[in-house]
């Protein structure tokens, strides 16, 4: 997968897009009323992102505007979105760095991150997503360089690419805000799922590949 004008990550570039993304979902709202305590609330989202992240750019890529990576976006192509756990251990989900922020939670505190990952999926099981389609993971951009168009950029150049694929864009997101950012880039809302058990609300939407 390449994309015109975009830095395609390397896997030696996994460690600074974990911290950009660190940055940028400092306040991940599916994990603001699961984990009020800070220290649980920063280690579980840690633990979460390396785990996905590394998936996503074993089994897709990974893109920022330049090498700097003050920004990112990982894809990943739907054939390719079947989790499971020897696909998990390939990919290096379970690093040494995963493991080391899993031990900052308590058991409690790690069952709770299962079981919200657990409700997430339980809640997508009821949106009716076109297949095949090109999955846009953790678009994040550091706070010291939002408000200058990075995003935008980003995700200017991965819907060009979708439509030169032929294939529709599926991305989810949580706040008003980044809804209506994705719909000034020609998204539109697909389906609207809320937790009742850990208060977050996912919104599902799509660009079709015209």
């Amino acid at each position: 997968m390449e994309i015109k004008g975009l830095y395609k990550l390397k896997r030696e570039d996994e460690e600074k897009l974990i911290q950009t993304y660190k940055e940028a979902f400092a306040d991940y709202p599916k994990l603001m009323v699961a984990f009020p305590d800070k220290r649980a609330k920063e280690a579980a989202l840690e633990a979460s992102l390396r785990y996905y992240v590394a998936y996503d750019m074993e089994y897709g890529e990974a893109f920022a505007l330049d090498p700097s990576i003050n920004e990112g976006v990982c894809l990943v192509y739907s054939k390719d979105m079947t989790y499971t756990e020897e696909k998990h251990i390939q990919a290096g989900s379970y690093s040494p760095e995963y493991k080391a922020a899993m031990a900052q939670l308590t058991e409690e505190e790690q069952q709770c991150r299962v079981a919200l990952f657990d409700e997430l999926d339980r809640l997508e099981e009821q949106v009716d997503i076109p297949e095949p389609h090109l999955y846009a993971d953790f678009l994040g951009v550091r706070p010291a360089c939002q408000k200058q168009g990075r995003g935008h950029k980003l995700m200017e150049a991965v819907c060009a690419f979708a439509k030169e694929e032929g294939l529709p864009i599926m991305l989810f997101t949580n706040t008003d805000d980044d809804v209506a950012f994705y719909q000034s880039l020609g998204f539109r809302v697909i389906d609207v799922v809320h937790s009742e058990k850990f208060g977050f609300t996912n919104t599902y939407l799509i660009k079709e590949a015209k």
